[in-house]
This record gives structure tokens, sequence and C-alpha cells, in this order.
């Protein structure tokens, strides 16, 4: 969430985030993008550390590997991070599985190593995940380098006003549509009324989760304010800058105003999107032919390849998901979203982003390789 959003709410704000510039430095969140594995000589190692750099639903890292043998490994989801409020099904969970993989993938090409996966090799579940294991990977010699590796170090998602006097190219569209490769449907709107609905749906959308207590409680309980408890927990949303901490110093913006209606840093959430969606040059959308659990990891892996495939072409994107979600009071918008981009009967919407030219931003936090290798928990929280 941008600062400026912060800054402009009290007069001297300035001031007041001058006062906190003596604090202690903390440890650097971002570590996990600095040269992804280069110590290595296990290249699976190698592999799962630039695939923790995936996109991945309130960069919650749902990712447990063990090692199998000296050319295999399987990956299961941390139950414990799931996301039941904004995502009771756990689809775009998985979808955060199979970006991991696409990532994997292609950072083993690198190293000249083919990544054969297995989804679900012991059966995919149903509407609740369970302790089975969402892939099988094994490794063989005979990779080749994919161009878009080059591109995982600097792929961010740009949660900022795009530049709308810049319109994207039609050939860059078409790249990134066809990015998302066979099975999958993509599209783009990119102008004219329809642009202008997408604007208001995806607005409309994001305000109904903030006004749905569950889950805005949700987002709330995983954002970290300040560089302190960004570098505590590595994970989650994340708001940072000396007028965060200041105003976080002075009880405005707190966990408890953010949840609670009328104050400051509620009104701060709810209207976040407003500016970002209208400051909106395109939406791409993705439309998978069924909603299975093994269709949702191919979309996520989709997913990645079409964000590398942003990065290369220096084009921002972030994903919308809010009108996308499954919980009761999403339902309207979950229709007018289908309606907007014309998803067939048995076919899924899996992915909306908004699209454009904006500034670099930095990366996200994330957890180190070893986080991986932690115990995997047999129940979910």
């Amino acid at each position: 969430m941008d600062r400026r959003n912060f800054i402009s709410l009290i007069g001297g704000g300035t001031v007041m985030a001058a006062g906190l510039s003596g604090c202690d430095k903390v440890p650097d969140a971002t570590t996990a993008w600095v040269s992804p594995g280069s110590a290595e000589r296990d290249v699976r190692r190698y592999a799962l550390a630039h695939a923790i750099l995936a996109p991945n639903p309130h960069n919650r890292q749902p990712w447990l590997a063990r090692l199998d043998g000296t050319d295999a490994l399987t990956l299961f989801i941390d139950r414990t991070r799931l996301l039941p409020a904004t995502d009771p099904f756990s689809r775009q969970i998985v979808l955060g599985c199979g970006a991991f993989l696409e990532l994997l993938v292609i950072a083993a090409g690198a190293k000249g190593q083919t990544a054969t996966v297995t989804p679900f090799p012991d059966g995919e579940p149903a509407d609740a995940l369970d302790d089975r294991p969402f892939a099988r990977v094994v490794f063989a010699p005979g990779g080749t380098l994919d161009p878009l590796f080059r591109h995982i170090l600097r792929r961010r998602t740009t949660r900022e006003p795009y530049d709308v006097k810049r319109p994207i190219a039609a050939g860059d569209l078409a790249a990134l549509q066809a990015a998302v490769g066979p099975g999958l449907r993509a599209g783009a709107l990119t102008g004219g009324e329809a642009l202008g609905d997408m604007k208001v749906l995806t607005r409309d959308a994001f305000e109904r989760e903030v006004d749905t207590p569950a889950a805005n409680q949700e987002s709330i309980d995983l954002m970290r304010i300040g560089d302190k408890q960004i570098a505590e927990h590595r994970d989650g949303l994340f708001l940072r800058g000396p007028a965060i901490e200041a105003l976080h110093a002075v009880g405005i913006l707190t966990p408890e105003n953010m949840a609670r209606p009328g104050t400051i840093a509620f009104k701060q959430m709810r209207d976040f999107a407003r500016p970002l969606c209208e400051a909106t040059a395109a939406f791409l959308w993705m439309v998978s032919p069924d909603n299975s659990r093994t269709t949702q990891i191919a979309s996520g892996r989709a997913y990645a390849r079409m964000a590398l495939e942003a990065t290369a072409r220096d084009i921002a994107i972030q994903p919308m998901s809010q009108a996308l979600q499954e919980y009761p009071q999403m339902a309207p918008f979950f229709a007018r979203m289908d309606a907007a981009v014309g998803v067939k009967p048995g076919e899924r919407l899996q992915m909306l982003v908004r699209a454009g030219y904006a500034k670099d931003v930095p990366p996200a936090p994330r957890k180190g390789l070893e986080d991986l290798f932690r115990p995997r928990p047999s129940t979910a929280a």
C-alpha cells in the first residue's frame, strides 16, 4: 500500500516521519531475491530457491518441500497458511502453487535439467485441501534455457497507478495473452466503455471486501506495518516507509483502526483501490475450461509465464482478484465479472490483472529456502 495515501491524511506527517529516522536498522526481508541458489550444488535446491519468488495470494508462501533420493522432490501445501475467508476453497492458494512450479521448472532448465512435474500424484483433493502432495517433480539431464529465466528476479506485483496516457502496444498485449499457452483462454480490455466498466467493477469488489468483516480482518491479520514487522514475518501484506512508521507510532495506523469503520485507517483501506483501478491502461484475464485442482495448477503456471512476459516487456501488472472469490458477499460481483469477460458454462475465470506502465517497485518480502523444509503440519489451522 502506497505510503503517500497516508501522508496526505494529517498535517505535519513528514515532520513526524523525520523523528523516526534514528530507528535501529532491521534485517533485509528481501534477501531471497539476491542471487538465489548461487551457492547450491543440488539443482533441486537451486530450482527451489527461484520457485519461492513466485507470485502467490496475500504473499502467504504456502509451500513445503521434501527432497527424495538424489533426483526428485515432493511438494506439499502448508494448510496453516490458507485464506479461509477470502479463498474458502483454496483455489487461489493452488494457483500460487502452480506459479511456484513454473518458476521451479524454468530454473531447472537454466541448469540443463528437465524437471518433470506430476500434479497431485496421490489424487486431487476436492473442496478442502488435505495432506496429499500437490506435486512430485523428477529431475533429469536435458533441460534448456527458457528466455523468461532472466526475468524472474525482476518480476514484481506493482500496486501503483499506471500511466493511462501510454497505451500498451497491441503486439505486447498479444504476447501476454499468448504466454498462457494451450488449453486456456486469455483476453484483454483496452479501452472504451468496457474498460471503464471494468474499472468500476474491480473498485466496487475491492470495497465490498473491505466492508465484509471476516474478509477484511483476514487481510489485516496479515498486514505487516513497518520494517520491523516485515523483517520478523517476511510474508503477508506490508506497509513500509517513514510516514507509515510515524502513523503507526502515534496510534493512527493500527490493526484495530483498520477494522473499525469511521476511522482514518479504515477509510484509507477502503479507498486504496480507487486510484489504482482508475489509473489502469488495460485489464487482462485468463479462463480455464474447468476448475479441477490440476487445472488450477496449470492456470497458476500460465499466470507465472504471463507475469514474466510482462516483466520482459517492462509492463507492470497487479492481480485484481476480489470479484473472482467464492465467499457469499462477493457473489453479485462474481456474476458481473463472469458476464464482463464472457465466461461460458463450465469454464472458470482464474485470473484478472490490471496492466500498464509504472515506476519500478522493490521486491516483496520472502522467507528463505530453508523454510521450505520446516516440519509439515498434519492439520489445518
